[in-house]
């Protein structure tokens, strides 16, 4: 094997090994390193972390981070640090299973944050009332940095959540009131048949049904519903919990 086919393997197995994958290299190059006061970066030590590498600066094991391959790594006595909070240039940031930092908006434990999209990577606190799509988790409605549940208005209406997962085809209730989403979450309003039977849900922007209904225009403006009635609100109807896990067609 020629020596710079070697350089390429010892770079492969530390690009490997800072990102969190076993990679076994025979190479004289890749081997346990001679350590000097001019050694500076990754280097392979024969230490029995992260694949036998450690991070150093000139002959010294590093504590900070290091910027490599598009991100930050966090080092404590050259070994890198994986999940976990760090702190530095007065800033706070969150390094992953595989010791990089987040960047883009990440759950924590119970708790959504936002790390920015600039590639500066620190935390800007948690995310205060958006719809965010979480890696590893999906599309949820976050307020202030928790899953959120009950109604939140968009494009128009209103949508309802469970846990940050908007509910679909299904009664909600809400401040002393009645609602219907349906099977895009979207509550609805005027006239529709649910199950059978014909409910108002009113004209105005308001959603809720309505006690005292009008003439329905679609039975020839004769029939007036009443709670209880045949046709009318059934009392026992309540949130079904049918759920999905995207927007749909929204607005």
């Amino acid at each position: 094997m020629s020596f710079n086919m070697k350089k390429i393997v010892a770079g492969v197995a530390v690009v490997a090994t800072l990102a969190g994958v076993s990679t076994v290299v025979t190479t004289q190059t890749a081997s346990a390193a001679r350590i000097t006061s001019q050694t500076t970066g990754y280097i392979k030590d024969g230490s029995k972390y992260n694949g036998g590498y450690r991070w150093y600066d000139h002959g010294k094991l590093y504590t900070g981070f290091r910027f490599y391959m598009g991100t930050y790594y966090w080092f404590i006595n050259g070994v890198r640090q994986n999940q976990g909070w760090r702190t530095a240039w007065g800033m706070t940031y969150f390094t992953d299973n595989t010791g990089r930092a987040l960047q883009g908006t990440y759950k924590v434990g119970s708790t959504v944050y936002d790390f920015g999209n600039n590639g500066t990577f620190f935390v800007r606190g948690v995310v205060k009332d958006a719809y965010v799509n979480v890696p590893g988790v999906g599309w949820r409605w976050v307020q202030n940095g928790k899953m959120f549940t009950g109604f939140k208005f968009y494009m128009g209406t209103f949508y309802w959540f469970q846990n940050g997962i908007r509910q679909d085809n299904g009664w909600r209730h809400a401040w002393g009131m009645t609602y219907y989403t349906d099977n895009q979450g979207r509550a609805v309003q005027g006239w529709r048949n649910i199950g059978g039977k014909n409910y108002y849900f009113g004209n105005n922007g308001t959603f809720f049904l309505r006690n005292t209904q009008p003439a329905n225009p679609g039975n020839g403006g004769n029939n007036k519903v009443q709670p209880g009635e045949n046709g009318g609100f059934d009392a026992g109807a309540t949130d079904n919990g049918n759920n999905s896990d995207k927007w749909g067609n929204i607005g």
